[in-house]
Order: C-alpha cells, then sequence, then structure tokens
C-alpha cells in the first residue's frame, strides 16, 4: 500500500485516476494536484461514484511550477511517489523538488519551455548523478508514446531479435468526434499544437535528419491497414522518443515517427498556423498582451465536449526489423483501444486511456518492487535496467493487450530512404 501524490487531472490524469481507484489495496491513499478545484473536484465525484464511495482523492489547489509550494507540499504530505500528469513546462520544478524531498518521479512527456517551441530529454537527463545520489529514480515518458513504444522496443532488442536495424513507430487514432466538432487536438490544445508545428526529424545512420512541416505540400505520407482500425494515412513527424530510443538500441540504423491525419486536419492546421495563431509569443491587443495560442486553447473543444460521442479505435505500434539466429525478421508489435471502451471505464477516451495506463502500470510495479527495484538515476522506459517483459505482461492485465505480428517484408514505403 502507497500513498501517491498526482499532478493534473485533464484527460490523461483523469483517466490514471479513475484507474488508480480500481486498486486501493496499491493506491492506498491518493492527493491530487491541481491549480483549478472545479475541475479537481469534478474528477473526485467521478471517482467516488465509479468506486461506489471506497475511494476519496484528496484535493490540493497548487502552483506546481513554483519550487517552494510544490516543496512545501511534498513536506506535508510525504508521498511515496509522485505522478505528473500536468505540463511538461514544470518538469524540472518538480524534480527539484522530488530531490530535495526525496521522492521518486513519474512523467509522460519530456521538458519543454513555455517560451521556446521544441522539446529535449537533455536538462532533465542533466539531473541523473543528482537522482543517483540520492538513491532515487526518475521515470520519464511513460505514457504509449513515448512509454510503451518504448518498451516495446526494448522487448524486440531483449526477446525477440538479436539485433534491432529500423524501428517505425507509428500513431493511428482511427477515432470520430461528433460531426459538429470540426477541429480538436487529441489532448492539451496548446501542448498538441506546439509540437504539430516543429519540422519534422529523424534518426539515420547516427545523424538527426530535418525535413518540412507535416501541413506542407511536400509533407512525407503513405496508406496503411490498420489491425481493426481501418486504412488511415500516417504522416513522417518528430516525436521524443526517437531521442532516448537511439542512446538505448546500439545496432540501431533507423528510427523514425509516424502520426495518422486527415487532409482536412492538416489544412486547418496550417490555416492556423499561416496567420499566426498557433504563435506563443505575445502579441498586443487593445493594450493588453495576448498570446495566440492559448486564446485558440481557449475557442478550441476539449475532451470533455466529445468524448461521450467519440467512436472507433486507436492503434499504436512498432515495426521492427533486424536479425534473429542469422536470419531477416519483421514484425509489428502493436496495442489497439476502443475510445467508447475507454469512455465507459474512465469518462475518457483512447488517448487518454492509452497514455495514462501505462503510467500507472509502471507506478504499481515500482511500489511492488516487481520493477525497477534498486535502479536509481534518471531513465527512459527502453533502459537496460528495466525488465520489458515483466511490464508488457502487467500492461495487458490491465487493459491494454498488445500483439505480435510477424511480418514478411518491410511494407515498401517504409523501405525508403527520404
Amino acid at each position: 500500500m502507497a500513498k501517491v501524490l498526482v499532478i493534473g487531472c485533464g484527460n490523461v490524469g483523469s483517466v490514471g485516476l479513475h484507474k488508480m481507484a480500481q486498486m486501493p489495496e496499491v493506491f492506498s491513499e491518493i492527493h491530487v494536484v491541481n491549480r483549478t478545484k472545479e475541475k479537481a473536484e469534478k474528477v473526485k465525484a467521478s471517482v467516488y461514484k465509479k468506486s461506489r464511495g471506497k475511494v476519496v482523492l484528496n484535493i490540493h489547489q497548487r502552483n506546481v511550477g513554483i519550487f517552494e509550494e510544490m516543496k512545501w507540499l511534498l513536506k506535508a504530505r510525504k508521498p511515496d511517489l509522485l505522478i505528473h500528469w500536468g505540463h511538461p513546462y514544470d518538469n524540472l520544478t518538480i524534480m527539484e523538488a522530488c530531490l530535495d524531498c526525496g521522492i521518486p518521479y513519474i512523467d509522460t512527456a519530456c521538458y519543454e519551455e513555455r517560451e521556446r517551441c521544441g522539446f529535449s530529454h537533455k536538462l532533465q537527463w542533466a539531473k541523473n548523478k543528482d537522482f543517483q545520489r540520492k538513491k532515487l529514480l526518475a521515470l520519464l515518458g511513460c505514457g504509449f508514446d513515448p512509454g510503451v513504444t518504448n518498451v516495446f522496443s526494448a522487448y524486440a532488442r531483449d526477446y525477440l531479435f538479436d539485433k534491432v536495424y529500423t524501428i517505425d513507430i507509428l500513431d493511428c487514432n482511427g477515432g470520430t468526434k461528433d460531426l459538429r466538432i470540426k477541429f480538436a487536438p487529441n489532448f492539451d490544445p496548446e501542448l498538441n499544437l506546439r509540437e504539430l508545428i516543429l519540422p519534422v526529424k529523424f534518426w539515420r545512420k547516427g545523424e538527426w535528419q530535418e525535413r518540412g512541416r507535416i501541413f506542407d505540400d511536400d509533407a512525407i505520407y503513405f496508406n496503411f491497414d490498420f489491425p481493426e482500425t481501418g486504412e488511415f494515412s500516417p504522416y513522417l513527424m518528430y516525436h521524443e522518443e526517437i531521442e532516448s530510443i537511439i542512446k538505448n538500441m546500439p545496432d540501431l540504423k533507423r528510427i523514425r515517427f509516424w502520426m495518422t491525419f486527415s487532409k482536412e486536419y492538416l489544412t486547418y492546421l496550417r490555416v492556423l498556423y499561416n496567420v499566426g495563431l498557433t504563435r506563443i509569443d505575445p502579441v498586443m491587443y487593445e493594450g493588453k498582451p495576448v498570446i495566440p495560442v492559448k486564446f485558440l486553447e481557449e475557442l478550441l473543444p476539449k475532451g470533455d465536449d466529445f468524448n461521450a460521442s467519440y467512436v472507433g479505435k486507436t492503434c499504436i505500434g512498432c515495426i521492427i526489423s533486424g536479425i534473429k539466429d542469422g536470419k531477416k525478421k519483421i514484425i509489428f508489435i502493436y496495442n489497439v483501444y476502443d475510445h467508447q471502451k475507454a469512455f465507459r471505464e474512465t469518462g475518457g477516451n483512447a488517448i487518454g486511456y492509452t497514455t495514462a495506463v501505462p503510467t500507472v502500470v509502471a507506478a504499481k510495479l515500482i511500489i511492488e518492487g516487481k520493477w525497477g527495484k534498486g535502479v536509481f538515476g534518471v531513465k527512459n522506459t527502453e533502459d537496460p535496467a528495466f525488465d520489458s517483459k515483466v511490464f508488457l505482461e502487467e500492461l495487458a492485465r490491465l487493459g491494454l493487450p498488445w500483439k505480435v505480428k510477424k511480418l514478411k517484408e518491410v511494407p515498401e514505403f517504409l523501405q525508403k530512404d527520404f
């Protein structure tokens, strides 16, 4: 039994809290920190109802981006573990507070600065020796992608291949929202838009390759028939797990990330970018500074606006090629999940569910001493110190089953170098 402090109760945090509440024998005391009390109280009421009164969340209204506030709360509550499902802008501050108070840390997205588009693990990795010295674990990027996709890669490295040469990570949301909703990012609108306007990057033969943006006329994409989900168009883009996987896969020659979008979605994104509504710098309007993307976020629908009517499935996985026993081997390792199933269980959608559940899996295994025991420092989920098989077996038990499909060849389009 453990006391856990959770930061954030948006689409991901809400799902995670509902999931944790199903296991009071593990998460015996749950504290939730949120900037606004209204949202936290709504999640608290839902958890109380779904657990039939067995689980009561403890709510704290704090600004976690302020070190002294975070430090005070940790010292007052003394949790056994901190789970960060809030904004990645606050990662460094929260990690510092955990170091100061001697508390293990888990997050789902790598740090980025508010004033600059782009993200990297480097500033978090720089705290590795500090966490080692305190004999603490800081687990980074433990959602689905990043998170499970990293573990899929590690499982291939550790159990399925002698050498892994290429990885193509595919993320498909085959869901359909209410038809009245014309454009809505799948998670926090500000963070999602900041990510999608970045230049495309991938890694090949020891070097980073950079291309245009996903909404350019010459954007790189192909058509792919996703299991149980349908045919969609994944576009080449940059995603943070590439940065850590290349450190832990010594034989890797190439890794890329692909995400599905409709032409209509990318048209909206291109227009928003071209008219300046995705800008993150303040502009003056009637004598007051306004950040365009923050204003846009207020206008766009949130998960609560469409979760109930969200239908269809997600499919996220890795096409991996390499060598086993001297012979070429190719697999597709993946998960499929249903939006409506996620809503019935937690009130969220499959995007939030597939992000939150892996965090809960890691937290549960760490608390039980079954995964990462004696592992200290700042780590990502594909690190050789962790047993990928243990994680994936628990992932399936907690609601996210996965499959390994053998392929004769890497899909023709993915054999190309761009």
